[in-house]
């Protein structure tokens, strides 16, 4: 299977964990990937109240799902070749 990647600009429907018992849904442009605490996040501009654009970051680790229904917002990612990246010194 080809690795999929999701495209800065596009707009996705991203469900999470949140602190309740129900999910949180975020609807907004993809703006790209950033390091929250230890971990992984994604990064999304959404409307906030006031129609105030603000950031939200959300954890991989409480991702559930990410929706989208417009192909172009696809791009398959071209397999690299599974060579040895680590670089050791002595």
């Amino acid at each position: 299977m080809d690795m999929i990647e999701i495209k800065k600009g596009g707009k996705y429907t991203v469900i999470s964990q949140s602190g309740k018992e129900e999910p949180m849904t975020t609807v907004g442009e993809f703006v790209g990937y950033t390091i929250l605490g230890e971990e992984g996040a994604i990064c999304f501009r959404v409307t906030g109240e006031n129609k105030k654009n603000l950031l939200r970051l959300i954890p991989v680790s409480g991702l559930i799902a990410i929706e989208f229904d417009d192909e172009d917002l696809l791009s398959p990612k071209k397999k690299e070749e599974s060579q040895d990246k680590t670089t050791y010194f002595n």
